[in-house]
């Protein structure tokens, strides 16, 4: 078969260059030395159709390459070959590339350029010397390391002589010129036909009218940046894809950590670039981070990075244009909640996006699990129950790391408030079920869906049990966060963890509990040392982080006068809890003590002598009932007694009770 009727691919053009630069380097050879140059030559006159002859070689292999020979419109970025002579390899720098893999193809070629099946650099200068017409030793060793800078071959024994040292193409470049593509560490390849089109992303139209003039503007220019800023799990990687599509290329997924090691980063670059990939990165930035990455040493590399609204990306002399994929709407979950399900109607669409504000990727991820769940249950789609669970399930490591999930009761919990406690968390609740409503009239601005309380009192007060019963109320998952305990050490690193915190809680839709909050809210200091300016750094950003979070947060703290005035301010909602009176003292242990025979007299007498917190009393109220069970009988006005006393000597305080009481336990 005729070179001009062979299939055009990558794996084709490999196979002819090799074949024309062995008939090339044979044709001199005396074939006592290579009793096997006749296959190479008989091979080549055979494709030409003719006596081998280089420059009758290289002609038609340019013919062949651009497509004439079968009429093909096809441009040079589908053949690696061709893609590297379009980047600036010298006719030299190909042949060197293609005799040191030449070598691994055909051991028999080993006595000529190299031993034990690698390319030697005394034997490419050797062979390769006079390819260009005259005798350049040189070039061919300009070329030679011109290669091993660009990642194309690599050195075996860099120790060894000049002249003996074994060179080699990596596999995975080899294998990339021929057509096989295998994703080096760290990335993953999916080709153009398996990425989703743009009709397939759900997305406001505003959106993807950027998106569609940005991916033409990134067809035209190879050297522009394509940002893509949203939250994270939210459909970047997604859009990217779409984009990737609409330019009929791959994309390559790169691991978020690979720029920080320079020689995997360069490997991905030109496994990028020989596969004519869009490169996609998301890297994991702290606000106000800057990420410098390293240029690529061939191009043009196509690239798109995935970030959240803060930090940056600094590429040398690369121009960058941004498109914005904010949080999906209610009508947007609603289109998300159908394709996710299918079977879902449009009523139990809405229900479902009204019910929980959150991401597109966490939209699958939680249906997918909802759906398992419906069938376990018999159900043909999955309910706002089932949904609420299947969050409950999802991992993630940035929330779980920092945070712990406080579980719900399955029945509300009992919580005495005064009644303008009462009120506030009312309103906390109405304002957390219409935030997105509210924040339609509100107008845009940085955290404007999120909803923002301080919850203020001693300890024992009901703080995290009022939160837990907003969480059941709003059918939410509640997490802590310990700011007392989550304070690092390393500067910055307190800033990181935290800012992932908020972005995990942002996607689930979850509350987010900030348990002792003044740990990081207290008022800002004069700076006299390194520590202040960084505590007030810490303070700065949270202060940003709050005011910019777009979920449910409750602040908790011991000493409200402990907080900055700055973070006061930024909340929606403050709830004073205060210690319980009289009244609400009998109320709480009346409803713990619900079913003892005790004395209404002694229940009024602890509740009015004893000054105490509902934590404290709830712990009473379980004493006197552990007493009782170990007792084998009912709780009794005894029982009741000693868990008092206990609980007074435990806070090393004279129990008020009477002491005729006192004297009788």
């Amino acid at each position: 078969m005729t070179m001009g009727r062979l299939p055009r691919t990558p794996a084709t053009h490999l196979r002819l260059a090799l074949v024309g630069l062995a008939a090339g380097l044979l044709a001199d050879v005396d074939t006592g030395d290579a009793p096997f140059a006749s296959d190479y030559l008989d091979e080549a006159a055979g494709l030409l159709g003719a006596p081998f002859d280089a420059a009758h070689w290289h002609r038609a292999l340019a013919a062949w390459t651009q497509g004439q020979a079968q009429g093909q419109a096809l441009g040079a970025d589908d053949l690696p070959l061709r893609r590297l002579a379009a980047a600036g390899l010298e006719p030299i720098d190909l042949a060197v590339l293609l005799a040191t893999g030449l070598v691994a193809e055909d051991p028999r070629l080993a006595p000529l350029l190299g031993d034990d099946g690698d390319a030697m650099v005394g034997g490419v200068i050797a062979m390769l010397r006079h390819a260009g017409g005259s005798d350049d030793p040189q070039g061919v060793r300009q070329a030679i390391m011109r290669l091993i800078q660009y990642g194309l071959i690599m050195v075996i024994d860099p120790d060894a002589p000049r002249l003996v040292q074994r060179l080699r193409v990596p596999t995975a470049i080899w294998e990339t010129l021929g057509g096989n593509a295998a994703a080096p560490p760290g990335c993953v390849l999916v080709a153009a036909a398996n990425l989703p089109a743009m009709t397939d992303v759900i997305a406001d139209d505003a959106v993807m009218s950027r998106a569609a003039a940005a991916a033409s503007a990134l067809s035209g220019d190879p050297d522009l940046v394509l940002v893509i800023r949203g939250p994270h799990r939210n459909g970047r990687s997604s859009l990217a894809g779409a984009i990737a599509h609409s330019l009929g290329r791959p994309l390559m997924t790169v691991d978020a950590a690979l720029p920080d090691d320079a020689a995997a980063w360069a490997r991905a670059g030109l496994f990028a670039f020989l596969t004519d990939a869009v490169l996609f990165i998301a890297p994991a930035l702290a606000p106000g981070e800057c990420r410098a990455l390293a240029g690529f040493a061939l191009g043009p590399v196509r690239m798109i990075a995935a970030m959240a609204d803060t930090g940056s990306i600094a590429l040398p002399d690369r121009p960058a244009v941004t498109v914005s994929l904010p949080a999906p709407g209610p009508v947007l979950r609603q289109r998300l909640w159908r394709q996710a399900v299918p079977a879902l109607d449009g009523a139990g669409a809405a229900e479902l996006a009204a019910s929980f504000r959150l991401s597109s990727g966490t939209i699958h991820r939680a249906a997918v699990a909802a759906m398992v769940m419906a069938r376990e249950s018999g159900d043909a789609t999955p309910s706002r129950d089932h949904v609420r669970l299947a969050l409950m399930e999802l991992q993630d490591n940035r929330l779980e790391s920092l945070a712990t999930r406080i579980a719900a009761p399955p029945h509300p919990e009992f919580l005495v408030l005064e009644d303008h406690a009462s009120e506030e968390l009312d309103a906390l609740a109405a304002r957390c079920r219409h935030r997105e409503a509210l924040a339609a009239h509100a107008g845009p601005g940085p955290g404007a869906l999120g909803v923002r309380a301080l919850f203020s009192g001693p300890s024992g007060a009901g703080k995290t049990l009022a939160a837990r019963r907003l969480a059941q109320d709003l059918a939410r998952d509640l997490w802590r966060i310990d700011l007392a305990a989550s304070v690092s050490k390393y500067i910055g690193e307190t800033e990181k963890a935290l800012d992932r915190a908020f972005a995990a809680a942002e996607e689930r839709d979850i509350i987010l509990l900030l348990d002792e909050g003044d740990a990081l809210m207290a008022r800002r200091t004069d700076v006299g040392n390194a520590n202040d300016r960084y505590a007030n750094l810490e303070t700065n950003f949270l202060l940003q982080r709050i005011e910019a979070f777009s979920g449910i947060l409750i602040v908790t703290t011991n000493a409200a006068e402990r907080i900055d005035a700055a973070f006061a301010r930024r909340m929606d909602v403050v709830v004073p809890f205060r210690a319980p009176d009289e009244i609400r003292r009998y109320a709480i242990l009346a409803h713990h003590l619900d079913g003892a025979a005790i004395a209404d007299d002694l229940l009024q007498e602890v509740a009015v002598r004893c000054v105490l917190t509902g934590g404290q009393l709830r712990n009473i109220a379980l004493h006197a009932r552990l007493l009782a069970m170990d007792a084998g009988r009912a709780v009794c006005g005894d029982d009741l007694r000693r868990a008092v006393v206990r609980e007074y000597r435990k806070l090393e305080i004279h129990c008020p009770l009477k002491p005729m009481l006192r004297a009788a336990i």
